[in-house]
């Protein structure tokens, strides 16, 4: 049994350990947004996730689930990242110590080679771990830390084989190879992108178990394989291909030389972990969460080509190649920020300690490119190139819009895995050349702890916005969302965020699932009309397959411009039909998430009830339930992070305490992503909606401090959410506190100055209290930022007329009317206006004297 230098042991278990503490120290305890919830559910009931399905993390998700720890399921399946993550970092130790061991032709040997070299793996590990993206995905349930840890693995057997190709018995590691890149697949379909780097390296390899012609046939059948699943290409050329490329095999196979087929043997046996998929899909009723329906031959193939998802084209680009690459500049260089980010006045010179820090791993990374290639070409051109495949041929393959739903970083995680390990290298080269140098020791010593220091800035600078051990407003989202809705409820949700978190919170925990999710961004395939119409709570759709196979081709460009979707014909149909069999039997909801444009169909029958609008039979303008409005927000939903003083024991209760006063506001207990911000403020609407509504006394409830009292809670959720902005003050001066309707206009006036509608505001209340002279400047404010505002024009004219009529005045309103004509001719008003104001003047009349 080989025997391992302490210092590797050591540094490989720290490798491990310290990522695995501090991930579990920031791990989520439940879900998050986007993918987690989904992942969470389908592990859990062995469900099917959306395209490509990976089959590998549902089925290595439902053991986690399985485990005696944790504090439930999602935490146990998150739990699983962390893991694997962690893993991942012990293999880039690894992978740093086994291309730095090929250095070995260097002139400095001995002892401290060796602890430089676990010197520079430790760092490279350290800056992986607490790096962005991967440390984001190592606390909560997705497939990135698995994929990983995968092609860490497949990475290190690459280069374990290439010191060894000569020996007998070295094709088995690479059966072994192809085998974990097809088992890779489901876990993400860009696991097999390390396949290139091996080809290379192995043609040229000139000593090994296989000839270059084999490795030909070999790439060839990956190459059709990637065509067909990733690159969309003809299924005509691609299953012709593989079946030449099988034919080509057999024949080898005769000749005597096997290991083409085996190769493409072992690389279908690990595809063959998709079979779960169709025989899952395959059960009668099926999994709660089946999406694309893989029963059969031809929807798993269109499973794992994700034909779900419009192909973009490679040849146009969806944004400019620059704005493309400048995209990934940000996010590459998010990866390794550091801490200290400030900016320091040099004289006439400015320098931010922390932009100069986080240069530092990128610069070293640059020169482990340099390292490797200096010292052995053979093993860089097989790291360079899954360095290229997984950023720039990434840039280029998923040619990403200047307008996507979300950050899109994940996507680039193995190129930042393989960024680490060029860090690494460029370390362990630096650190190698000072211990050449005269007291070498003593500096390389120093140096490398110093470099180790520095691999901990990103933990530093990322732990704040990395924990989440206390972050459960997904979870919390979908309670608010689902228990207020009356007994056998459809709810139609938008997209992923809306849906999944819905998903986990039925199908993980059991709660209310005689209520039916409908996703209206699935609601056009015919596969999940199916679905619903067969599976419990069944809908009433009542169409056979051949007639949903029909609608979901239907598409019709309204004369408005809409397009009617086959969803449309749906919903209409299910509502059409439940009013024939009792419309109070089933009561269906919109989420607030969904679109307006996708409500417009609706709109006049919707009743707002705080996060969803119920379908009612009446029509009218902005219905609100302010019964069920009130309740759900003072007593139904759950406010945890949200607000601070929600029963802090976690207790599933309504609102406790007194409101922090404005302009006093709470601090964050833990940081919010852009993705928690943008979605809580449907809360800050909805609150905002009950003020008004209290406000506004409509249906017989009145109540100026309550209506105060939610517009703060709006504003509480979102200092920055316009309507409490506009309206704030207003409340504050309707309930008779003058000394707030100062405050909240002083505050606001700072943090928006260019929002000429809270100008609009100010001059309202300004002129409630007789402040002529300063409404004249608000309204001068609101044509100032907003030159073609005909009200403001009115306004500022009916006050100049009424209370400051110098001849002066009128001469200079006289010029504003003239210009806002010029630039609006069509505006009677202002003409008629202008009209009345020249004669006014030439008769004299009202007219003062200057003042």
């Amino acid at each position: 049994m080989r025997r391992y230098h302490p210092a590797i042991l050591w540094g490989g278990i720290l490798a491990f350990l310290l990522p695995f503490l501090v991930y579990l120290r920031t791990m989520s305890r439940t879900l998050n947004f986007w993918d987690c919830g989904e992942f969470i559910a389908t592990s859990y009931i062995l469900g099917i996730p959306h395209p490509p399905a990976t089959p590998m993390y549902v089925l290595v998700g439902r053991l986690a689930s399985l485990m005696p720890f944790g504090e439930g399921v999602a935490h146990r399946i998150n739990m699983l990242s962390a893991l694997f993550g962690s893993l991942a970092t012990l293999i880039m130790f690894l992978l740093v110590l086994k291309a730095t061991r090929s250095w070995g032709a260097s002139a400095v040997q001995g002892g401290t080679r060796l602890y430089l070299r676990v010197a520079g793996a430790l760092s490279a590990s350290f800056m992986l771990a607490f790096s962005d993206t991967f440390w984001g995905n190592s606390i909560e349930a997705e497939v990135y830390s698995l994929s990983a840890f995968l092609m860490g693995l497949v990475t290190w057997l690459i280069l374990d084989w290439k010191e060894k190709a000569d020996q007998s018995g070295s094709n088995g590691k690479v059966l072994l190879i192809l085998y974990l890149l097809a088992l890779g697949v489901g876990f993400h379909l860009g696991t097999i992108l390390i396949f290139p780097g091996f080809f290379f390296l192995a043609l040229l390899v000139e000593k090994k178990g296989f000839s270059n012609i084999e490795l030909w046939v070999v790439g060839a059948a990956l190459a059709f394989f990637l065509g067909s699943t990733i690159l969309h290409l003809p299924d005509l050329w691609m299953g012709g291909g593989l079946l030449l490329t099988l034919m080509v095999s057999i024949w080898l196979f005769s000749t005597g030389k096997r290991f083409p087929l085996a190769a493409l043997a072992v690389f279908v046996l690990g595809l063959s972990v998709h079979l779960f998929l169709m025989i899952r899909a395959g059960h009668d009723p099926g999994p709660a969460i089946n999406e694309a329906d893989p029963s059969t031959w031809e929807n798993l193939l269109a499973v794992l080509k994700r034909e779900q998802y419009p192909a973009r084209s490679l040849h146009v680009r969806e944004a400019s190649f620059s704005f493309q690459l400048n995209h990934f500049w940000g996010y590459l260089w998010n990866q390794f920020q550091m801490p200290f980010q400030t900016r320091l006045s040099l004289g006439s010179f400015f320098l931010n300690p922390g932009a100069a820090l986080t240069a530092l791993p990128l610069g070293l990374g640059v020169l482990g490119i340099w390292q490797q290639w200096r010292r052995e070409k053979k093993v860089f051109l097989a790291l360079f190139i899954i360095l290229l495949v997984n950023s720039v041929g990434l840039i280029l393959f998923l040619n990403f819009t200047n307008h996507e739903v979300r950050e899109r970083d994940y996507f680039y995680t193995p190129g930042f895995y393989f960024l680490s390990l060029f860090i690494g290298l460029g370390i362990t080269g630096l650190l190698e050349g000072f211990l050449a140098e005269k007291r070498g020791k003593l500096q390389s010593s120093l140096i490398a702890a110093l470099l180790l220091l520095l691999s901990f800035g990103p933990l530093v600078s990322h732990f704040y916005t990395h924990d989440r051990s206390e972050l459960r407003i997904a979870r919390d989202y979908a309670w608010n969302m689902l228990s207020p809705l009356e007994e056998n409820a459809v709810i139609f949700t938008n997209g992923d965020n809306d849906t999944f978190p819905l998903w986990y919170l039925q199908e993980v925990e059991g709660i209310r699932m005689d209520v039916r999710v409908v996703n209206l961004s699935l609601l056009n395939t015919d596969w999940y009309m199916r679905q619903l119409r067969d599976r419990d709570p069944v809908l009433p759709i009542y169409l056979d397959n051949d007639e949903i196979a029909e609608v979901a081709t239907h598409y019709y460009q309204l004369e408005d411009g809409r397009i009617l979707q086959p969803r449309d014909e749906i919903i209409n149909r299910m509502m059409m039909n439940t009013q024939k069999e009792g419309w109070y039997t089933r009561p269906y909801y919109f989420a607030v998430t969904v679109p307006r444009e996708s409500l417009l169909p609706w709109m006049e029958y919707l009743r707002m009830e705080g996060m969803v609008y119920r379908m009612t039979l009446e029509k009218g303008k902005e219905q609100v339930d302010l019964e069920k409005l009130r309740y759900n927000l003072e007593e139904g939903y759950i406010w945890r992070g949200i607000f601070s003083d929600w029963g802090a024991d976690g207790s599933e209760q309504g609102l406790s305490g007194e409101i922090p006063r404005f302009p006093v506001q709470q601090e964050e207990p833990f940081y919010l992503n852009a993705t928690v911000i943008h979605l809580i403020q449907n809360y800050a609407a909805a609150w905002s909606r009950l003020s008004i509504e209290m406000s506004r006394g409509d249906e017989g409830v009145q109540d100026d401090q309550e209506a105060v009292r939610a517009m703060e809670r709006a504003w509480q959720i979102n200092p920055e959410f316009v309507p409490a902005m506009l309206y704030l003050p207003y409340l504050y001066g309707q309930a008779g506190d003058s000394l707030r309707v100062g405050l909240a206009y002083d505050t606001f006036s700072e943090k928006d100055p260019q929002d000429y509608r809270f100008w609009a505001r100010y001059a309202q209340y300004l002129e409630t209290l007789g402040r002529h002279e300063e409404v004249v400047i608000a309204l001068g404010r609101i044509i100032e930022l907003n030159p073609d505002s005909e009200a403001a024009h009115i306004s500022l004219l009916d006050y100049i007329v009424s209370f400051f009529p110098t001849r002066k005045n009128l001469t200079a309103m006289q010029t504003r009317l003239e210009e806002y004509l010029a630039r609006n001719p069509k505006s009677e008003a202002i003409r008629e206006r202008l009209g009345l104001l020249k004669e006014g003047m030439q008769a004299g009349q009202g007219v003062q004297g200057e003042r």
